[in-house]
């Protein structure tokens, strides 16, 4: 008799090596729209960057010294965790339209414990979704960089607003004498 086939189980152990190990964190509009509504634009906005290297344009989290930007390494937390990316919310499994892949053999998580149904179709879901994303935030990459733009001006206004005449005053000469 045939053994039946695994079942994908996954619990994470947060030892942070998917973190620590660099891979593209991309972003997708989803992301973007959220976190512009919970106010974590303003902590990620900084880390962003676009690659395009003649293949379809993306938005990524970058990485420094070996791990990502957001990640705490000495606490071994995300600091963005409750709002962290859909591509994060799936690891190690991804969606390429037509089944379930895992994106990372090596995850300490893969077949430990017991995963629960609900736990199941929430890493599935948010595979599906990255995949969804990834189509709908290519095709809307304009529209993308226009939102991440008009966020950080309006927050750079509303600092603005806040100094004091004398500090206003040099800012404007200083892009006087730039322009």
């Amino acid at each position: 008799m045939e053994n039946p086939k695994p079942r994908f189980v996954f619990n994470c152990q947060k030892c942070g090596l998917c973190c620590e190990k660099e891979w593209e964190i991309r972003i997708f509009l989803d992301d973007i729209e959220r976190w512009s509504k919970d106010g974590t634009i303003y902590r990620v906005f900084s880390n962003l960057f676009i690659k395009d290297d003649n293949e379809i344009p993306s938005i990524q989290l970058e990485w420094e010294n070996g791990k990502c930007k957001m990640y705490d390494a000495e606490k071994k937390e995300c600091l963005i965790y409750n709002s962290r990316p859909i591509i994060c919310s799936a690891y190690p499994l991804k969606w390429d339209g037509n089944r379930y892949l895992i994106r990372d053999e090596n995850c300490l998580g893969l077949d430990e414990g017991v995963m629960t149904q609900e736990g199941l179709e929430e890493i599935r879901n948010a595979a599906k979704k990255e995949h969804a994303e990834e189509e709908r935030t290519s095709t809307n990459l304009p529209i993308i960089q226009s939102i991440l733009l008009r966020e950080i001006i309006k927050k750079s206004e509303l600092e603005y607003n806040k100094l004091p005449d004398e500090e206003k005053e040099k800012i404007k000469e200083i892009f006087k004498k730039s322009a």
